[in-house]
């Protein structure tokens, strides 16, 4: 019997461990998604297209692109350089504060970024 309880102790540890960095990496995989997809949005939406991208357009396009996370946990910062005409570059970086459900006790998250950055075409 102890034994048994050691040992099914371990094991679910090590489960719940396996299925919080599935987690993680599907939250990752998310926001690298969301990142591209509002830095393409942006790039072909530039100042010569009839209607300019502003940051408030493209931290929409951004969330509506995010699957399955908590929108409150998460932020998009948007910057053109040098501006918002063609041949300049658009940057988005998504950053997600992610709680582990392993350690249920601690305060701590960990923080996941992307970037992605394209060049305006129109």
């Amino acid at each position: 019997m102890v034994e048994s309880a050691l040992v099914t102790t371990v094991f679910l540890i090590l489960l719940m461990g396996i299925a919080d960095f599935g987690r993680m990496g599907f939250a990752y995989n998310s926001i690298a998604f969301a990142a591209h997809r509002a830095a393409r949005w942006a790039a072909t939406r530039g100042s010569t297209s009839g209607h300019a991208a502003a940051v408030a357009d493209v931290q929409a396009d951004a969330l509506a692109n995010v699957a399955a996370l908590d929108n409150a946990q998460l932020t998009v910062g948007v910057t053109w350089s040098p501006n918002n005409h063609p041949g300049s570059t658009v940057q988005v970086q998504l950053t997600y504060n992610f709680k582990t459900l392993l350690i249920p006790i601690s305060s701590t998250t960990l923080t996941l970024k992307s970037t992605s950055a394209q060049i305006i075409t129109q």
